[in-house]
């Protein structure tokens, strides 16, 4: 079974792809080396990588995960209604919207963390998933590991 966690945000980026490359610099500055299968392509305001952490060897360390970027108020807007009806979490209006799925028995967390963090640094993200709905903001992705029952 998939989890997905998903991030509202502000960015005012071009294009899907633009958004993602922005991320992946981010995400690429700290920690171990990553790889990334880049998946697409698709229209402008979609863009998706699947990643992984590679190890000392060079092996993944952990199962792929799959990031996905769309960009555009009009291109997420029934995302943000459904996530959040009457706006009670300010996050009508978001021009962002990225979502990671992670399904396998080794998640790499490490790099959930990393993409989070870098997600609120570079545009304020607001995480939601359908466990928590947005008390998952309330918790690091060490939390959410710990709800979900993965190692």
């Amino acid at each position: 079974m998939a989890y997905q966690l998903t991030f509202f945000c502000r960015a005012d980026e071009e294009s899907g792809q633009e958004a993602i490359n922005r991320l992946l610099a981010e995400v690429s500055s700290v920690g171990d080396p990553l790889s990334a299968e880049w998946l697409g392509p698709f229209a402008d305001q979609v863009a998706a990588y699947s990643l992984v952490t590679r190890g000392s060897a060079g092996h993944p360390v952990a199962d792929w995960l799959t990031l996905e970027v769309h960009v555009g108020v009009a291109w997420n807007a029934e995302s943000v209604i459904a996530a959040s009806p009457a706006d009670e979490h300010g996050i009508w209006g978001c021009d962002l919207l990225a979502t990671i799925t992670l399904s396998g028995g080794a998640p790499d967390w490490p790099l959930v963390n990393r993409i989070w963090t870098a997600l609120v640094r570079l545009w304020g993200a607001t995480p939601w998933d359908e466990i928590s709905g947005f008390e998952v903001a309330n918790s690091t992705p060490d939390a959410v590991r710990t709800k979900r029952g993965n190692s």
